[in-house]
């Protein structure tokens, strides 16, 4: 029975060593797979980061380019707010002058010594006007 025993206790030491084989192998393997994982995360860390700032750089001169027809916008608001100021200028000055026109066309209808040609002409006068106030 010793050989049995020296037998099993060669095989064991055999397989044990095997064993250990396997393990070393298997660290390496790891460790193998290990870096190239981290190889791996790297790369896509990588690649969304420059996907990223790609993001980021199209957003921002977006938002430039949506400022600038803001300001734009703006600033053709102003000149029309400024148009509008002056027609509403000319106008009150077109009624100033129909006003004159009434008041003169009135004093001359008031004064019967006026020639009727007189009247006439204020009254063309006054319709030349008004077409162009209108």
């Amino acid at each position: 029975m010793a050989d049995d025993n020296s037998e099993l206790l060669a095989i064991m030491a055999d397989v044990l060593r095997a064993i250990d084989r396997q393990t070393e192998e298997n660290k390496k393997a790891i460790a193998e797979a290990g870096q190239k994982f981290e190889g791996v995360v790297n790369a896509l860390r990588e690649e969304f980061i420059t996907t990223f700032n790609n993001f980021a750089t199209a957003t921002v001169d977006g938002f430039i380019r949506v400022e600038g027809k803001i300001d734009a916008v703006k600033q053709e608001v102003a000149e029309l707010k400024q148009e509008v100021t002056e027609l509403k200028q000319e106008v009150t000055e077109v009624k100033q002058t129909v006003q004159r026109i009434d008041q003169r066309l009135e004093k001359v209808e008031a004064n019967q010594s006026v020639s009727e040609d007189v009247v006439r002409r204020l009254t063309i006068l006054e319709n030349i006007v008004l077409n162009k106030a209108s």
